[in-house]
C-alpha cells in the first residue's frame, strides 16, 4: 500500500505539517474550523481514532497521559478518564 503522503528524507517538522494540512484540505477530511493550517485539525474520524487509544500498549503502560484541549482530542480526554 502506497503512503498517502510522500515525505522526503531530511524533511523538517514544519514541512511534514504543511503536507499533512494540505492533504487534509485537498481531500475534504476536516470538520469545522477550516482551514486546518497552523492548528491541530479537527479531522473526520478523530473520535474513532481516540477510541483506539486503550488498545495501544503505550497507553496501557502509561502512568501519565497529556491530552491537548483541542476539539479533535475531546474523545481522548473522555477515554483517558474512563480507563483511569
Amino acid at each position: 500500500m502506497e503512503p498517502a503522503i510522500q515525505i522526503k528524507p531530511g524533511a523538517t517538522k514544519w514541512d511534514i505539517r504543511q503536507k499533512v494540512w494540505d492533504y487534509i484540505e485537498e481531500n475534504n477530511l476536516a470538520n469545522f474550523p477550516r482551514p486546518v493550517h497552523n492548528r491541530i485539525p479537527n479531522f473526520k474520524g478523530a473520535t474513532q481514532a481516540c477510541n483506539k487509544l486503550p488498545d495501544l500498549q503505550e497507553f496501557k503502560s502509561s502512568q501519565t497521559v497529556k491530552v491537548n484541549p483541542d476539539r479533535p482530542q475531546l474523545q481522548a480526554r473522555f477515554v483517558t478518564l474512563e480507563v483511569s
